[in-house]
C-alpha cells in the first residue's frame, strides 16, 4: 500500500476533486488548495511529500510558487510536479527551471499520474532516507572526534567523564547521558551527567548500578512503569555500555545513552560508534591511572631526594618544603591549572636539589663568603638541572630548578635570562624562594622575619620579581593563606 502524503494545487476544483480520487484510492493522504497563497500555506503547515502544482492560475502562478517552495531550506528538496495544459517545450523547460521535478500535460491519464506520483514519492522517501543516514553519520563522527579530543585533554577520571557525557549530548543530540566508576566492592568512585534533568531524575543513580557483565552495547531492560515514564519523556531506549576490562585494576564502569530511537531502530553503524567511544574512554580512564601511578612515583622518588639534600644542609631543612607550599598558594591564587600546579609543587620540593654539589662547609659558613665561593653556589641551579634533566617528568621540572635564581631584569643567575625567557613556574618559585629566605634562619644571620621579607618583594616589584606574581604572594599573605610553617 502506498504512504505519503500529497499536496493538489489546481484552481478549478473539478481537477482537484478528480486527482483527490485516483490518489485516495491508491492509499495516498491527500490535501487540495485552489490556489498558490493557500498552497504555500499548507506547506508551512505540513510538509508534502509531493505537491502536484498546475501552472496556469491567478494571482500567482505555480511557477511562482515553485521557486518559493525552492527558495525556502524546509521546503526545498519537496518534488513538484506540474500539471499543464501548455505542453510547449518552453513551457517544460520554464517548469524545470522553476525548480520542478516532473510535467505533465492535461487533459492527463489516471495511471500515467500515478506512475509518475510513485516514482517520485519513492525517490523523494530515498533522499530523505540517505540524508538522514548521512546527517546521523557526521553527528556521530563528531561526537566521536570531540569524545577523542575530551581524552586527549583529561586530567582527572572526574573531569573526564564530565566532558564525555556532555559529548555524548551536545555532539551526539541524545536526550541525557550518565557514567559512572565503580570500584569492585561497590564503591562509586566518581560519577557524570548531562542532559535533561527530567530525564535523569526518572532512572534513580543506583537503578543504573553494576556495568553489565560483557562488553558491547545493550539495552537496559526497564519495568513498565520505568519504560512510561521515560517514553513520555521522548525516551525509548537506555543504552548501556560496559567501561574497562583488565585495563581499569580494581574498578569498572558504565555509560548509559538515554536514546529517543528505540534499540531496534539504531542503525549498526551509529551503535557501532556508541561502542567505539565506550571503548576509547576505556582506554583513557585506564591511561589516567598509569598516568597518576606514575605521578605518584614521581612524587615519592623527590620527596627521598628532598630528603637527602636537607640532611646534608640542616640550616635549610623544611626550606624547600616551605617554597613548595608558598609557590602553589600563589599559582592558585593567579588560576594556574591543577596539573601545572602539581609539577611546580614537586620542582619547588627539590629547587635546590643542586646543593649536592656545593661543599658542606661552604653550605653552613657563619661568616662572609668568598667571590669564588660565591661562584660555587651561583652554581646549584645548573648542577639541579643537570642531576634531573634525565627524568621525563610530564612537567618542566628541570627547567624551574634551572631558572628559580633568573631575575626578570637579566640580573639573575645562571643565564642572565629577562622577563619573557623566565618560564611562569620558576618565576613563582624565584618569589617563594626570596619570601622564605628572609623569613628563615640561615647561618649567616638569625631570621629577620616577614615584614622584612615583604618589603624586600615590594621594593623589587617589577625590578626583579615579576608584579603580577608579588601581587598575588602578598595577597596570599593578607589573606592568611601562606601553609603552615611558612
Amino acid at each position: 500500500m502506498p504512504c505519503g502524503n500529497i499536496l493538489i494545487v489546481d484552481d478549478l476544483p473539478a481537477n482537484l476533486q478528480l486527482l483527490s480520487d485516483i490518489l485516495l484510492r491508491e492509499g495516498y493522504a491527500v490535501r487540495a488548495a485552489p490556489d498558490g497563497r493557500m498552497a504555500l500555506k499548507a506547506v508551512a503547515q505540513r510538509l508534502p511529500d509531493l505537491v502536484l502544482l498546475d501552472v496556469k492560475m491567478p494571482e500567482m502562478d505555480g511557477l511562482e510558487v515553485c521557486r518559493r517552495l525552492k527558495d525556502n531550506p524546509i521546503s526545498r528538496h519537496v518534488p513538484v510536479i506540474f500539471l499543464s495544459a501548455y505542453q510547449e517545450t518552453a513551457d517544460k523547460l520554464a517548469g524545470f527551471a522553476a525548480g520542478g521535478v516532473d510535467y505533465i500535460g492535461k487533459p492527463f491519464i489516471a495511471e500515467e499520474v500515478l506512475a509518475r506520483v510513485r516514482t517520485h514519492v519513492s525517490l523523494y522517501d530515498l533522499q530523505v532516507r540517505l540524508e538522514e543516514r548521512v546527517l546521523q553519520r557526521t553527528r556521530a563522527l563528531r561526537m566521536l572526534s570531540a569524545g577523542n579530543l575530551a581524552l586527549a585533554q583529561g586530567r582527572t577520571a572526574q573531569g573526564l567523564l564530565e566532558a564525555m557525557a556532555r559529548v555524548i549530548v551536545e555532539q551526539g543530540l541524545y536526550p541525557a547521558a550518565r557514567l559512572r566508576l565503580i570500584s569492585d566492592a561497590g564503591a562509586v568512585l566518581c560519577a557524570a551527567e548531562a542532559g535533561d534533568r527530567s530525564v535523569l531524575a526518572v532512572a534513580p543513580p543506583d537503578g543504573l548500578g553494576r556495568p553489565p557483565p560483557v562488553r558491547g552495547l545493550h539495552d537496559l531492560a526497564l519495568d513498565e512503569p520505568s519504560r512510561s515514564g521515560f517514553a513520555r519523556l521522548g525516551v525509548h531506549a537506555l543504552l548501556t555500555l560496559h567501561l574497562g576490562d583488565d585495563s581499569l585494576p580494581g574498578q569498572s564502569g558504565v555509560l548509559t545513552v538515554f536514546s529517543a530511537k528505540p534499540f531496534g531502530d539504531l542503525s549498526q553503524e551509529e551503535r557501532a560508534l556508541l561502542a567505539e567511544l565506550g571503548g576509547n574512554l576505556s582506554y583513557g580512564l585506564a591511561a589516567l591511572g598509569a598516568r597518576s601511578r606514575l605521578e605518584r612515583m614521581f612524587e615519592q622518588t623527590i620527596q627521598a631526594i628532598a630528603a637527602t639534600v636537607e640532611k646534608r644542609d640542616p640550616y635549610t631543612a623544611g626550606h624547600q618544603r616551605r617554597v613548595a607550599g608558598i609557590a602553589t598558594a600563589i599559582a592558585r591564587r593567579i588560576g594556574m591549572d591543577e596539573h601545572q600546579i602539581k609539577g611546580l609543587a614537586l620542582a619547588g620540593i627539590i629547587h635546590d636539589i643542586g646543593k649536592i654539589g656545593v661543599p658542606v662547609e661552604i653550605l653552613t659558613r657563619s661568616g662572609k663568603l668568598s667571590s669564588h665561593e660565591m661562584g660555587l653556589i651561583r652554581e646549584h641551579p645548573r648542577i639541579g638541572y643537570d642531576v634531573v634533566k634525565e627524568i621525563d617528568f610530564p612537567w618542566p621540572v628541570p627547567e624551574i630548578i634551572l631558572q628559580h635564581h633568573e631575575r626578570i631584569d637579566g640580573s639573575g643567575y645562571p643565564s642572565g635570562l629577562k622577563d619573557n625567557e623566565i618560564i611562569p613556574e620558576a618565576k613563582i618559585v624565584a618569589v617563594a624562594d626570596v619570601l622564605d629566605a628572609i623569613s628563615s634562619h640561615r647561618p649567616y644571620r638569625p631570621a629577620l622575619g616577614l615584614d622584612v621579607a615583604v618589603r624586600e618583594l615590594q621594593a623589587q616589584k617589577g625590578a626583579l620579581y615579576d608584579p603580577a606574581i608579588v601581587e598575588a604572594c602578598l595577597a596570599v599573605i593578607d589573606e592568611g593563606g601562606l601553609p603552615p610553617g611558612a
